[in-house]
């Protein structure tokens, strides 16, 4: 990984937010560092007196096991859908129409 585009900064957040308690403590201090205080490599590797590379690889490899996550466990897909099915709910005139919704949602837990 050796440039984080901008669609992809804002899946890692919301992964790290997440699933973050499952990295290491070290992976979990850089992933801090450079998703919620917007750090550079050369700002943290300085910070930890590691390489920038370290800094990158740490940051990848967290990435990967996110990914992990996500696909085994699915909770951002789902809660995406769940904003999804909430929001569409709040634009239903009928009760029936809410009740199916609220159907969809429970089918799916």
């Amino acid at each position: 990984m050796a440039k984080i585009e901008l669609t992809d900064f804002v899946r890692y957040g919301e992964l790290f937010e997440i699933y973050g308690k499952l990295l290491s403590q070290d992976r979990q201090k850089i992933m801090r560092q450079y998703f919620d205080f917007n750090m550079t490599l050369a700002e943290i590797s300085k910070e930890k007196q590691i390489t920038r590379q370290a800094v990158l690889d740490s940051i990848s490899k967290a990435c990967q096991k996110l990914d992990e996550y996500e696909n085994t466990l699915h909770l951002l897909e789902r809660k995406n859908k769940l904003i999804k099915i909430l929001s569409d709910l709040k634009n239903k005139d009928s009760l029936k129409e809410i009740k199916q919704k609220v159907d969809e949602i429970l089918g799916d837990i």
